[in-house]
């Protein structure tokens, strides 16, 4: 009678693992409340293509102060609303994280479960398969105690199949949610990035806005002489580095070469300075920093970091931001050879209508594959 009871107790015990695991299949995946949050991304997502059609209108209006404005005033509230999206995902995704996470440790715990029983019924069967069926039939108390052992078995030998079936969709959908919540992460990551990278556009779309009117006062004379300026440099500039330039020799780091003047479509004295290597401009400042290239005047005052204002220079030029560094001292200090190499003396093309000068630079070639540029000399 005791084996009998001991038989039984094994088909409650697994009993119980089936209903746990029923019980596991038929519960509901909690769902996000995430109406709120798709409600405000759709609200974002209209107002951002209006945004995006004024600035195409912005951009082919005739280049002025105001459009510039406009331009750039949208493209920041544009960024504010892509900033705002981006922090609205990061809070959906948040969401499904948690939710995934919790899922992720209910199927643990099943599978544990689950795991723990098949344990057990293999060690029952391990020992069920030394006892032979004239054995069980001896070991009973009688015909019918031998005919209900016969029944459980049947019972058991397909609940055992069940339950190894059970294991192993436990496995695959934990090993699923696994996967599924390692990806939702990467996203983040991915999402926290692109939020970084909008966050620092718009301090640069802001930083760009305050530059244009604090250097032309708001005054479209003003706008158009930069324009003119800008338009002139990156032509003379282009000019100088293909050759052509009156040859002056070789010059060594260090050696006084010019000084600094306000020719050409200038805004006011200053030493416009280049580096380019293999044709494109690059920055120039770890080159100085690491002693590479000496700055070309000595404890300059910079007006103008490389790369600076990327969106006015990309909306008017199609550069991505200011192609060298803007610095001055004052008017005529010696400015000084950054590197070793053959000094050429370049001129613009023609007179600039708004200073009435030609613009005037050194252009240096180095024996590296560099070179660099002084412009706005005396």
């Amino acid at each position: 009678m005791k084996k009998l009871v001991s038989f039984i107790l094994s088909i409650i015990l697994l009993t119980a693992a089936s209903g746990a695991f029923a019980h596991y299949q038929n519960t509901k995946e909690p769902e996000a409340n995430s109406g709120g949050l798709m409600d405000q991304l759709n609200a974002n997502l209209r107002k951002q293509e209006e945004l995006r059609k004024k600035i195409a209108d912005a951009q082919n209006q005739e280049k002025s102060l105001a459009s510039e404005i406009d331009y750039l005033d949208n493209q920041i509230e544009l960024t504010r609303l892509e900033v705002e999206e981006t922090k609205t995902r990061l809070g959906q995704l948040a969401g499904d994280i948690q939710d995934v996470s919790a899922k992720l440790d209910k199927t643990r715990e099943d599978l544990d479960f689950t795991q723990s029983v098949t344990n057990l019924r293999l060690r029952t069967i391990y020992k069920q398969s030394f006892v032979g069926s004239v054995d069980t039939f001896l070991g009973s108390d009688g015909f019918n105690d031998y005919l209900i052992r016969q029944k459980y078995t049947e019972v058991v030998r397909e609940q055992d199949l069940q339950l190894l079936k059970s294991l192993e969709d436990l496995k695959a959908e934990y090993s699923d949610q696994k996967a599924t919540l390692e990806s939702k992460k990467a996203k983040e990551e991915e999402l926290k990035a692109d939020l970084e990278k909008k966050q620092a556009d718009l301090a640069a779309q802001q930083g760009s806005r305050q530059y244009i009117l604090g250097v032309t006062k708001n005054n479209e004379q003003e706008y158009q002489r930069l324009l003119a300026q800008v338009q002139s440099e990156i032509e003379a500039i282009s000019r100088a580095l293909g050759g052509g330039g009156v040859r002056l020799g070789p010059v060594s780091r260090g050696e006084v070469i010019a000084f600094q003047g306000n020719t050409g479509c200038s805004t006011g004295s200053h030493v416009h300075f280049g580096l380019y290597i293999g044709g494109a401009a690059v920055n120039p400042k770890p080159y100085l920093d690491s002693g590479a290239l000496r700055w070309p005047e000595d404890n300059p005052t910079v007006s103008q970091w490389f790369g600076e204002n990327y969106w006015w220079y990309m909306n008017n030029f199609g550069m991505p931001g200011h192609n060298g560094i803007d610095m001055y001292k004052y008017y005529g200090a010696p400015i000084y050879a950054a590197r070793d190499g053959v000094a050429y003396l370049s001129y613009d093309s023609s007179v600039c209508w708004l200073t009435g000068t030609r613009g005037k630079g050194i252009a240096i070639n180095h024996n590296n594959g560099w070179q660099t540029i002084y412009w706005h000399i005396q």
